[in-house]
């Protein structure tokens, strides 16, 4: 069972405004270990650990979180002032997924793979 999924971050309260402003989660805990500052959000059955960093390497984070429609998310995150980096698109096997950016350029992923029903 997945416990967190941890992402480099160069500003902590940045990047914990913009998870609570894209996604339903708060903070949880704070804490630090080893001279590093670490902050766990909450979500429905998931957690994300921000992890404060003078060097944040951009290449390695992608975090994808599933969503009921992705145009129900866009519209969500557009009225926020947040606007996709990459797509909608629709995929061949009939999912649908876009990408945003991060405050530290990590690529965040909302997908619904849930394929419309044939009427």
């Amino acid at each position: 069972m997945l416990h967190h999924v941890g992402i480099y971050v160069s500003d902590m309260k940045r990047s914990s405004g913009f998870y609570e402003l894209i996604l339903p989660v708060t903070a949880k805990e704070k804490l630090t270990w080893n001279d590093t500052e670490l902050l766990f959000l909450k979500g429905e059955g998931f957690q994300i650990e921000l992890i404060h960093a003078a060097a944040v390497n951009h290449a390695a984070t992608h975090i994808a979180f599933s969503v009921t429609s992705v145009t129900e998310k866009i519209n969500e995150l557009k009225q926020a002032g947040v606007t996709p980096i990459e797509g909608p698109y629709e995929l061949p096997n009939g999912w649908s997924t876009v990408f945003y950016e991060g405050p530290d350029d990590e690529e965040i992923e909302f997908i619904c793979t849930t394929k419309p029903s044939i009427s």
